[in-house]
């Protein structure tokens, strides 16, 4: 098959990866990837029902003969599985395994020299060998090894759990050897002591009772049927002080912390958010015991309803559905937020994930007065000063807010030539601060 000028269909080809009689592999010139097939080849996978779905294949002709080409992004696999050479990670492996099974309710036909389509689901064979077992072709793909069977194990640089490596022998239907499972090393208790959230009572309470208390006494609730914490929500309107509460605790845990995101898992292309979703709660199960933060969940976890027949959010709403759950058997905190709890799925509420749903409003007066005490005992004040008077100006203000007035005034207290912070310094700081109807900005105000 040859394209005059290296270019098909306005497609510019930069390099030929691999070509036989009935297919070309190639990287155009921003890397992305092309299949290029002859008709023959073509109408037989068409034939044999093996395009389902949605079919991405786009005809052309040149010089008078009918060919089809597929593009697929760079950051997705289109080759040969014999000729992968590329380095197999946890989620590249389960990927590979549905969409062998999804190939598997179409076809027997061997796919040992087939052509992986990751971004469509699709493993296409070339014809050119039979009688393979799909025990050979997983463990030749995850391996680069023509001897190495799947069933027989070893894939460390997988980074597969057992229950990943038993997963995946479920999904396409190979028998494997149980290992009995081995008894956890017992680990010296490490007291963490008392968690304080000043100016937040109640939050800070049951922060205590369902996750430090936990984490101090792991024997004691493990007799009690509790491994480890559960799954928090913390809702209510932007500003309320969510994230200012989750960062102190998870500061004073002092575990791993993962952060989940607009600017760490959201992504335009095909299944790219699942990936980094499942990238990052594998990352926080290899560090556990750790907390994965979950901001702005509405964005990633909305009712799947409301999305019509979106099946790509719908793929994000079960991977997180089904990495919630694992977390926790694996020590993994999960604390997500919100501004909309009614937005989301309600498959995710459900006791199992998100055993609490803790509301969090504004702070009140008290809470207000409480936090500015605990701030201004520590540095030198003026004697005028009346907190009960700020505390009063500073409702409907979140914590950090609180917070930040404190510090704002010590600086202008400083470039005053003062040695103490004075009640005009605190006045001016909160003049600072933006009026409610300034707060356009949508997601968490802390």
């Amino acid at each position: 098959m040859l394209f005059e000028g290296n270019v098909i269909d306005g497609i510019r080809i930069k390099q030929i990866v691999f070509e036989d009689d009935n297919i070309k592999l190639c990287k155009t010139l921003s890397n992305d990837n092309v299949l290029i097939s002859n008709a023959l080849i073509y109408k037989r996978w068409i034939d044999e029902k093996l395009i389902y779905d949605v079919n991405p294949f786009i005809k052309v002709l040149v010089n008078q003969q009918e060919y089809f080409y597929l593009k697929s992004h760079k950051q997705f696999q289109l080759g040969l599985i014999k000729n992968n050479g590329i380095t197999i990670s946890r989620q590249t492996a389960l990927n590979f395994a549905f969409s062998l099974k999804q190939m598997r309710k179409i076809t027997n036909v061997s796919l040992y020299d087939g052509i992986y389509i990751e971004e469509f689901n699709y493993i296409l064979p070339t014809y050119n060998i039979k009688d393979v077992s799909d025990d050979a072709l997983l463990g030749y793909y995850f391996s680069g090894n023509e001897n190495k069977h799947f069933s027989e194990g070893g894939f460390k640089s997988l980074f597969l759990s057992e229950t990943d490596f038993e997963e995946i022998a479920e999904l396409v239907d190979i028998e494997i050897d149980k290992k009995p499972e081995i008894e956890p090393i017992k680990q010296e208790e490490k007291k963490i002591g008392k968690f304080t959230l000043t100016g937040r009572p109640e939050l800070e309470k049951f922060f205590n009772e369902h996750i430090i208390n936990i984490l101090n006494e792991p024997e004691r609730y493990k007799k009690l049927g509790i491994d480890f914490p559960s799954s928090i929500i913390l809702y209510g309107p932007p500003g309320c002080g969510k994230t200012y509460a989750v960062d102190k605790l998870v500061e004073f845990l002092e575990l791993p912390k993962y952060e989940i995101n607009s600017s760490t898992i959201a992504s335009p292309y095909i299944h790219d958010t699942s990936k980094k979703i499942s990238a990052m709660f594998e990352a926080a199960v290899n560090s556990a015991p750790s907390v994965v933060v979950i901001d702005e969940m509405e964005s990633y976890m909305s009712d799947r309803n409301s999305f019509g027949e979106s099946s790509h959010h719908t793929e994000e709403v079960a991977e997180f559905l089904r990495q919630i759950q694992e977390a926790n058997k694996k020590h993994v905190l999960v604390i997500a937020m919100t501004n909309l709890l009614d937005k989301i799925d309600p498959a995710i509420l459900r006791k199992g994930r998100f055993d609490h749903h803790i509301e969090v409003g504004y702070p009140s007066e008290e809470e207000i007065k409480s936090l500015l005490e605990f701030l201004l005992a520590k540095i030198s004040v003026s004697k005028e000063i009346d907190i009960s008077v700020i505390a009063s100006k500073l409702v409907g203000k979140s914590l950090a807010d609180v917070s930040f007035v404190i510090k704002e005034a010590a600086l202008i207290s400083g470039k005053m030539g003062l040695d103490e912070i004075s009640s005009e310094a605190i006045d001016e700081a909160i003049q600072i601060l933006p009026k409610k109807e300034e707060r356009i900005k949508l997601g968490f105000g802390v």
